[in-house]
């Protein structure tokens, strides 16, 4: 957990931590944010768990009369206010190392409570903290697979909590006991794996579908929709932004003449060409058909004309199609976008307008609309 608790959660910063806590290096950054998720965002399941192990241990400590098991339970309580403290406001930057040495630490009291009653000869307590213990590292293992380190260690310090005590008091039956735990460890690693397994499938899927809802399917570029999205983050950033509306000039002679496949493969280079001068950073939208949009931060006007010119220059490049060479042109229009927009309805129109003039103007050049203004206009390319 970190400043991003409600999305996921960060590495520890203290080594030892990051090891144990390491969610893999075998998945993408957005992945591993989400699989820490599955750790992050269970409050619940830890103000459950540390509530009950609470509990136990009073009850073991009226039982028992052992003062140990006080110590035990105001530290439990300590390390479950701790967690909860860090998740929000301003320690949260402390929470990943926190979140992780107070899971430790839970793992160690309800240890400690299970060994303490197991070298008494109160057995029904014993067979109480045992059920407890187990109940836990259910838990463990549900909750925090995705850090396999971190699950083991935790269920590997509980577990031996209760066998020890009995191999020591029982000594015929330690190999037995070592048996049990070897295979215990071995199933709760084969269940974590899977259960990591079916989590990265179903994340993977649901940003595939959320990159597919948000992208053309023939060019790969951004839809309408998923421009609206990433647009809203760019004008966030309270910089001034250029709108560009691209229309290929020619398009529709070439996919009439050499068919749709061609047409589709020639958008497809348009597409690349776009990607290839477009600046960093920069969202590019297939709207439908041959019309293109591209939002891109603009320090001012002379930078979105030297964009489109580098633009007109590289698409009117000739184009392998269908064994041949094509050419087409494209006109552009320029909407300049203040760094207080707060969205593209402004630009759009200009945008728009400042096309329709460098169609009529002859094509194969652009057009930029002016700042609104008093006397507002539009100015060539």
């Amino acid at each position: 957990m970190t400043h991003r608790i409600a999305g996921g959660i960060d590495p520890p910063r203290w080594p030892v931590l990051r090891w144990i806590g390491s969610l893999g290096s075998d998945v993408s950054e957005e992945m591993r944010h989400r699989l820490g998720a599955t750790i992050a965002n269970s409050t619940h399941a830890i103000v459950c768990g540390s509530v009950n192990s609470i509990c136990v241990t009073l009850v073991a400590y009226a039982r028992l009369d052992h003062p140990v098991l006080l110590v035990i339970a105001a530290l439990d309580l300590l390390s479950l206010l701790a967690r909860l403290g860090v998740m929000h406001g301003r320690f949260a930057r402390f929470a990943p190392d926190v979140v992780f040495a107070c899971g430790l630490l839970w793992a160690s009291l309800i240890a400690a409570t299970t060994t303490v009653v197991g070298f008494s000869d109160d057995m029904p307590m014993f067979i109480i903290v045992v059920a407890s213990a187990l109940g836990s590292c259910a838990g463990i293992v549900s909750r925090n697979f995705a850090a396999m380190r971190y699950a083991l260690i935790q269920v590997a310090i509980i577990d031996l909590s209760y066998k020890v005590p009995f191999a020591l008091r029982n000594p015929d039956f330690a190999p037995l006991l070592a048996l049990q735990g070897l295979l215990f460890v071995i199933v709760c690693i084969g269940i974590m794996r899977q259960q990591r397994a079916t989590t990265v499938r179903a994340i993977a899927a649901e940003i595939e579908s959320r990159k597919q809802s948000f992208a053309d399917p023939l060019t790969g570029l951004l839809n309408r929709r998923g421009l609206d999205a990433q647009a809203r983050e760019m004008l966030a950033g309270g910089m001034a932004n250029a709108l560009l509306c691209l229309d290929l000039d020619g398009f529709k002679s070439v996919n009439d003449r050499l068919g749709h496949v061609a047409g589709d493969d020639l958008l497809c280079q348009v597409a690349d060409r776009l990607r290839e001068q477009a600046p960093s950073g920069s969202a590019i939208c297939r709207l439908g058909g041959d019309e293109f949009l591209l939002l891109t931060t603009c320090v001012g006007e002379e930078d979105a004309k030297a964009l489109a010119s580098r633009l007109i220059r590289r698409l009117m490049t000739p184009y392998p199609v269908a064994g041949s060479l094509s050419t087409i042109g494209v006109s552009i229009g320029i909407g300049l976008i203040p760094a207080d927009a707060t969205d593209l309805r402004q630009a759009t129109l200009d945008a728009d307008r400042a096309l329709y003039r460098a169609k009529a103007a002859g094509k194969g050049c652009f057009r930029i609309a002016a700042q609104p203004g008093p006397l507002f206009g539009e100015m060539a390319g």
